[in-house]
């Protein structure tokens, strides 16, 4: 079974969202996500010996379990506060070792990774990565159109084209 590693990283939020929700999805198999199923936490405010042990432990009340990591700034070159600065030889070791069921899931708010860094090294080869890119006007006027179809309505080309001339094709 391949190591369930993701990092999901991109510079539109809500498309990292939208991707991270479809992983967790995919892997709890319709099981719906509660308390005991679904961990989430923020790097800035946790400890990363935290995440692993929650990654290490096993799911309650249920067959699967997903620790979500939002804010995984450890991949990035961004700088902060020496109160959140992670032992980076803690996190290759966790990745290096990992074989747990858990699904980690690393979420990423950058358009790209610290190549330079070992954890990024790291995390490549142990990770599976998803790079979420903006939308093209083409993929842009389709997901309109999907999503007013599920609301039960419609819109014109020419309205359409109107809308994205107003508003761009970004997806925020």
């Amino acid at each position: 079974m391949p190591t369930p590693i993701y990092t999901v990283y991109g510079d539109i939020p809500e498309l990292i969202e939208k991707e991270t929700n479809h992983i967790i999805n995919n892997y709890l198999d319709g099981e719906p996500k509660d308390d005991f199923n679904y961990i989430k936490f923020n790097l800035y405010e946790t400890n990363f010996n935290q995440i692993i042990e929650e990654a290490m432990t096993m799911p309650l009340f249920s067959s699967k379990k997903v620790v979500l990591i939002q804010n995984a700034y450890i991949f990035t070159g961004e700088k902060v506060a020496k109160d959140q600065v992670v032992d980076m030889n803690t996190v290759i070791e966790f990745l290096e070792k990992y074989d747990g069921d858990t699904l980690v899931v690393f979420q990423v708010t950058t358009l790209k990774l610290d190549e330079r860094k070992k954890v990024v090294k790291t995390l490549k080869k142990q990770a599976k990565l998803k790079k979420v890119e903006q939308m093209s006007e083409a993929e842009m006027k389709q997901w309109i159109h999907s999503y007013l179809n599920q609301n039960y309505k419609e819109i014109k080309q020419d309205a359409l084209d109107q809308f994205l001339t107003l508003t761009g094709i970004h997806y925020q």
